[in-house]
């Protein structure tokens, strides 16, 4: 993958994302509250994705933009399929690259108390759906996602300016 992009596909996701979110909450008057509550729960599934993709779109791209190219390819090919975003593995994941970000990190999920429940409940989310828990996903809603949504939004801005933070993101 020697012409990796940054932002590849996160970005279009997180628009997608924000697309179908505005949609649902026009339908949510006139919508059947059943409708209402699976919408709700995909959008729960396709954030976390984007948190997911974002994540490691941004670590690479930082991999690709310093180090050897045996470096990145390695990086590249034995970076997890998937991972469960919690605030603990992206945690870990930041320390392993740096310890500062993992230090920045704790520090901004410190300043605002939801920071970390909202992106834990997220993955608790995205995990009760996958695993068919439906009694574990009642606080699913349009407006609960929208939040969520809110603090992933944040939370990837975090952490790209912190892995780029000389970058102009006007470009982008």
């Amino acid at each position: 993958m020697s012409n990796y992009s940054r932002h590849k596909t996160h970005e279009k996701c997180k628009s997608r994302i924000e697309y179908l979110l505005k949609e649902y909450l026009k339908e949510s008057s006139d919508g059947d509250i059943e409708s209402l509550s699976h919408k709700a729960k995909y959008l729960a599934v396709l954030i976390s994705g984007y948190l997911e993709q974002a994540i490691k779109e941004i670590l690479i791209s930082y991999v690709h933009s310093g180090s050897r190219t045996q470096i990145h390819r390695y990086i590249e090919e034995t970076w997890p399929i998937s991972m469960n975003m919690s605030t603990k593995n992206i945690n870990n994941i930041l320390q392993k690259f740096d310890k500062a970000w993992s230090d920045d990190f704790t520090n901004w999920l410190d300043e605002e108390d939801r920071r970390a429940g909202d992106i834990n409940n997220l993955m608790s989310w995205r995990n009760n759906i996958a695993h068919g828990n439906e009694l574990n996903t009642n606080g699913v809603t349009l407006i609960s996602v929208k939040e969520k949504l809110s603090t992933i939004t944040e939370l990837v801005s975090f952490i790209e300016n912190l892995v780029h933070p000389k970058m102009d993101r006007t470009i982008f």
